[in-house]
């Protein structure tokens, strides 16, 4: 039973941490972020901190890691039910959608590390490609950064779109090139 409880304990503080970073980041840079300000944030002690981070820069890691696992964990549900990558895509956006502070945070320039770097870790991740050539290394940072871009554009709006709509241009630009995905655009744009 103790066992049980500690690890609760560590995963609340975790996510105390995780949550403190991210609020810290929204003003600045993870550079400018001290470990004694996440601390401050979290209510725990620098020594707590160190007991499961070195520094901002592993935690900010652990938390781009939460994203993978997450995305992971969808593409395993939606696999075995048999949705096709619209929806898959769907729940992704919505994903995204839910937790939109952290994404603004994250595809901001306030990120250790470009969002362009870590979308590609984990598009990698989720194509499964251990010995992937050049240029499909190219083509994982195409889909990435071309994500990258989508999302930051579509969270930074009061008034989204839904992310079915956002979902299903981004699957057309992938599967069918621009020229489908404009088409798609205009037919589309009537609904406004």
């Amino acid at each position: 039973m103790e066992q049980k409880t500690d690890g609760r304990r560590v995963k609340m503080t975790k996510l105390l941490l995780k949550e403190s970073l991210i609020d810290l980041m929204k003003e600045k840079s993870i550079h400018q972020v001290s470990i004694k300000e996440i601390c401050q944030g979290a209510d725990i002690n620098r020594s707590t901190f160190y007991r499961h981070y070195n520094t901002q820069y592993e935690l900010y890691d652990d938390i781009i890691e939460d994203i993978a696992v997450d995305i992971e964990n969808i593409y395993k549900v939606c696999a075995e039910k048999g949705f096709n990558t619209v929806v898959f895509l769907t729940h992704i956006f919505e994903y995204i959608e839910k937790h939109r502070e952290k994404f603004l945070v994250i595809l901001s320039d306030k990120a250790s590390v470009s969002i362009g770097e870590a979308y590609t870790r984990i598009t990698a991740r989720f194509i499964n490609r251990d010995n992937m050539s050049e240029l499909g290394t190219y083509i994982v940072q195409f889909i990435s950064a071309g994500m990258t871009s989508i999302l930051w554009t579509w969270l930074n709006k009061e008034n989204r779109r839904p992310a079915k709509d956002v979902a299903t241009l981004f699957h057309t630009i992938m599967m069918h090139g621009l020229r489908r995905a404009i088409d798609f655009s205009a037919t589309n744009s009537k609904k406004e």
